[in-house]
């Protein structure tokens, strides 16, 4: 289902596509890990491996969202015609001298994106071994990036991200997905404390994650966090035989 991109062709081909997208020093030290600063940035929770998951095996509320929100991103890349992406490990150049992790990047199929990207985990060693991961296309209009810290980042031109705010129900649901997932999973960003992060004066993951989207973070009230701090709601049941998923 996928296409493992040669060295000479990430050399020659990827990279300038890398490049033009993503800047290098992506944590801590930039405004944002985009070269376009014009673009909006969204606040994802956790990274697309959780398209692993089903639904029905979920019983934490900000989990089975966070399965959702990412298959509606690569529902939202097909109804855009967009029907091949490439993913790859970060960060996203050439290895320095010394330098020990390898590049790694495939072409993948937006559909089925969980089958392929399952494929990549156990076939190619070198993507397994990765914490952090780059998706985007040739186009040089969107991209994708997970981090080592609970949250990853979707940004793009304005049409990009309007048709998303649109295609998964407004802006304000997609601001109130990462705002649940934040007071459900507050642990997973608060537990850094950077020690002050110059380019930005962020002091803790929470605040850095917060001030790359250009979002104020979120204060919750305590009926807020009661409501959203941990939810166990039944497991939802997979659908019938001959049914798909919304």
């Amino acid at each position: 289902m996928y296409k493992k991109i040669s060295e000479d062709e990430y050399d020659h081909t990827t990279l300038p596509i890398l490049e033009a997208i993503f800047d290098q020093d992506i944590y801590g030290t930039v405004d944002n890990p985009f070269i376009n600063k014009s673009w909006e940035v969204i606040l994802l929770g956790r990274d697309i491996f959780y398209m692993f998951f089903e639904e029905h095996e979920l019983t934490e509320k900000s989990k089975i969202e966070t399965v959702r929100i990412y298959k509606k991103i690569f529902q939202y890349l097909q109804s855009r015609n967009i029907n091949e992406i490439i993913i790859c490990r970060t960060p996203c150049h050439r290895p320095w001298e010394g330098e020990r992790y390898p590049n790694f990047a495939a072409v993948i199929p937006t559909a089925p994106i969980t089958e392929t990207i399952r494929e990549l985990w156990n076939k190619e060693p070198d993507f397994r071994s990765a914490s952090t991961y780059a998706v985007c296309d040739e186009t040089k209009r969107w991209g994708y990036i997970s981090t080592h810290d609970g949250f990853s980042w979707l940004a793009g031109d304005a049409d990009f991200i309007e048709g998303f705010h649109a295609f998964y129900g407004g802006r304000e649901a997609v601001r109130q997905y990462f705002y649940d997932f934040d007071v459900s999973g507050a642990w997973i960003l608060s537990y850094d404390e950077t020690g002050g992060v110059p380019a930005v004066g962020a002091n803790s993951t929470r605040e850095y994650a917060y001030y790359c989207a250009g979002w104020e973070p979120h204060i919750y009230t305590e009926q807020e966090i009661e409501a959203n701090t941990i939810e166990y709601p039944e497991p939802t049941q997979p659908p019938a035989s001959g049914q798909s998923e919304s």
